[in-house]
Order: structure tokens, then C-alpha cells, then sequence
């Protein structure tokens, strides 16, 4: 275990989104490691899709709004701990067992997470949409424009890294070293690879 104190890192996820559901496997590896704290914050990719259209937020969010708003709720009600069991149920479902996105989803993963109850509450708490909405806004305000999102120990946010199998352990760590120099440095913008030959969960 490294001997510096754990790096305080803020992210961004959809649960909509594969390549978010990687990095957060590998952010979870790191934290469980002592190497990081993490904080979880929404960014919804419907909402982003339509910033500029007029539309309600059940219409713009049609297949991810529920698990947005049930996520919203278990933060409120359990704090991360919450919200990462909510994530992680519903994304070891989505992304790694490949089942559809549907209310039976996520009523099977807040079920396993410890909160049966909570897609019912949350479809009865209209006001998680504008928590939603405005953590979405918040996020935007910030330069946040897709997931994943890290902000690092305070420094702007930086958008990646897009990994296809997250790694874990030392090989996680070494992720870390340069993910997080690059993110510290105010003069570095964008380093990228196109095309995307490998998918989300293919291991390398």
C-alpha cells in the first residue's frame, strides 16, 4: 500500500455508459487499495444528447431516468456507500451480464443492493428529477461533457480513460501514476486513439 494519504477523486458516471462502468472498476480497485477516495457524481448522457431541445426530463431521459433518480436516492438515503452498491448492481447487469436496461433491472440490482423499496419511492419523488437535472447542470458548469469524468485531487476535470478491461491491482496502480500526472498538468489537453478496436469488457 502506498504511504501517502489516499488522493481525493471526484467522478463522473452514467450508468448507461460501458467505458464509465470500466473506469469506476478500476477507481474501486484503487480505492480498495488505499490509494484514492472516491466521490460519486451523476452526468446523464440522454440529458447531454438534448441539452438544447425542450423537453421534460421523463422524455429526454426515456431509458436511463429511473436508475438516475433511484441512484439520486440511495446516495440520499445511504451516502456513497449507497449509491456504489445501487451502480455496481445495476452495472454488473448491464454491462457485465449484457441484460437490457428495464424497471425489472433495477428493481433485481436495488434489491441486492439492500433497498427493494427504492425504484417505487423514487418514481414517487418527483423532485429527484430536478436533483438529477441539476447535478447533470452542475457538471456541465464545470466542463464535464461525457463519462467517465475524474476530477484529481482538486485539479480541472479531465475526461477518461477510456479502457476497455480495467485493471486491477499493481498493474491499476501503474494506470494511476500516469493518468494522474497527466491530470495535473494545466498545459496538457487530449491524447487519443481512433478507432476504438476494442469494446468494453473485451479483456486485453
Amino acid at each position: 500500500m502506498p504511504a501517502d494519504a489516499p488522493t481525493p477523486v471526484v467522478t463522473w458516471v452514467d450508468p448507461s455508459c460501458p467505458w464509465a462502468w470500466q473506469a469506476a472498476r478500476w477507481l474501486r480497485d484503487l480505492r480498495d487499495q488505499g490509494v484514492v477516495t472516491l466521490r460519486w457524481r451523476l452526468f446523464s448522457l440522454e440529458l447531454n444528447a438534448t441539452y438544447h431541445d425542450d423537453l421534460s426530463f421523463s422524455d429526454a431521459t426515456a431509458t436511463f431516468g429511473h436508475a438516475l433518480t433511484s441512484l439520486a436516492l440511495a446516495r440520499r438515503d445511504a451516502g456513497a456507500a449507497g449509491f456504489e452498491r445501487l451502480y455496481v448492481a445495476i452495472g454488473e447487469r448491464l454491462h457485465d451480464g449484457k441484460i437490457a436496461m428495464s424497471p425489472e433491472l433495477l428493481r433485481a440490482a436495488a434489491a441486492e443492493a439492500g433497498m427493494p423499496d427504492l425504484p417505487a419511492r423514487a418514481e414517487a419523488t418527483p423532485e429527484l428529477e430536478h436533483e438529477v437535472t441539476a447535478e447533470f447542470q452542475t457538471g456541465r458548469d464545470a466542463s464535464v461533457f461525457g463519462v467517465p469524468t475524474l476530477e484529481i485531487d482538486g485539479a480541472a476535470p479531465t475526461y477518461g480513460p477510456i479502457l476497455p478491461w480495467a485493471p486491477t491491482g499493481a498493474e491499476a496502480v501503474e494506470w494511476w501514476t500516469h493518468v494522474r500526472w497527466l491530470a495535473g498538468r494545466p498545459d496538457f489537453f487530449e491524447l487519443k486513439r481512433w478507432p476504438r478496436t476494442s469494446r468494453p469488457g473485451q479483456a486485453p
